[in-house]
């Protein structure tokens, strides 16, 4: 292993013997937050990875949640693309009814439905894009347009996610407040680019499009757009990287 995965498992065996920690808030990302506080890191939502290179994830125990890999705004065709699609395909929320929703799955080697009309993902390997493909309810063409480039994907995956470690947690809850006792982490290191959109074309990758609307807090009934987010299944991660090593509290104890 290398100098900054030996010293990220050597702080994840620091952390483990503390046994259950409190989580510094009760949100559902609390387990990720709690455990970058741990690292001393500032919580953020930069590009580039965590720790020294390495890219961190937290899952809690038997959650079914995939892992998320990373997220991406449109290319094209317009400046602004996912606001043309929201106006085009999006639903009235159902609280602030002047704002619109678009949100759902969307895979390569399926149909799935969005409000009226059906999304399929095209990877476009001659223009090198992914493209996204509407149809109306009859599966006729409606349109082909809005895009990421190849290069775009390649990018961020690369930047992000070259190498990973994914750490998981125990949860409960006593007093009104919630702890976590973090028991396994596993690194991994990417396989390859070319492995990624194979994997995007048979569907193991999904893609999430997320044109919402906050709910709660100071952002309540404010456009919140994640635009694509990128997962997969936490079983098929190693489809996607090479394990590099593992530490299991539970069972060296």
């Amino acid at each position: 292993m290398e100098k900054n995965e030996i010293q990220l498992i050597n702080k994840f065996k620091e952390i483990s013997r503390l046994k259950w920690v409190k989580g510094i808030n009760k949100s559902t990302n609390s387990v990720g937050l709690t455990f970058e506080s741990l690292l001393n890191k500032l919580p953020d939502s930069m590009y580039f990875p965590d720790y020294y290179g390495i890219e961190i994830k937290c899952s809690q125990r038997f959650s079914r949640y995939p892992l998320k890999l990373f997220s991406l705004s449109f290319d094209g065709p317009e400046l602004y693309e996912m606001n043309r699609l929201l106006k085009k395909y999006g639903k009235k929320d159902l609280i602030y009814n002047e704002k619109l929703q678009l949100q759902g799955n969307l895979y390569a080697d399926k149909y799935t439905q969005i409000n009226n009309n059906y999304f399929k993902l095209k990877l476009d390997k001659e223009n090198k894009k992914l493209t996204i493909c509407i149809y109306d309810l009859a599966y006729q063409l409606i349109e082909e347009k809005s895009y990421i480039e190849f290069e775009t994907i390649k990018s961020r995956l690369e930047l992000k996610l070259t190498k990973l470690a994914v750490v998981y947690a125990s949860k409960k809850s006593r007093d009104n407040d919630i702890y976590f006792r973090y028991y396994l982490i596993t690194l991994y290191k990417l396989k390859s680019f070319e492995k990624f959109i194979e994997l995007l074309e048979k569907g193991y990758i999904k893609v999430e499009i997320i044109g919402r609307v906050s709910r709660s807090g100071d952002d309540a009934g404010r456009q919140r757009n994640k635009n694509l987010v990128f997962s997969i299944q936490k079983e098929k991660i190693e489809l996607l990287f090479n394990k590099i090593a593992e530490y299991n509290s539970d069972l060296s104890n």
